[in-house]
């Protein structure tokens, strides 16, 4: 697992739970670049939903071996752990 490509918040979460394949991680994957139609297929392929050509910030629910194996790929900027917005005032 590649923990510069991880923010803080996943960083602790991911250091703290076995490796797994259950998905029940909310994170944003962010890439250089929009992906390619093969990068596209990867991103899908670990659970990653709304994937365009033209985007580069996606939403996913992931797991942890999905979370290393993203972290490893060199056209992926950012993993960070989603977090539950509050509304202000």
């Amino acid at each position: 697992m590649n923990y510069r490509k991880l923010d803080a918040a996943l960083s602790s979460v991911v250091s703290d739970q076995p490796v797994s394949d259950e998905p029940n991680l909310e994170v944003s994957v962010r890439t250089l670049s929009p992906p390619d139609e093969e990068q596209q297929k990867e991103l899908e392929s670990h659970g990653v939903y709304g994937v365009s050509p033209r985007g580069r910030i996606f939403s996913a629910r992931l797991s942890t071996r999905a979370v290393s194996s993203l972290s490893e790929k060199p056209w992926v900027r950012l993993l960070e752990l989603a977090q539950e917005l509050k509304p202000l005032g």
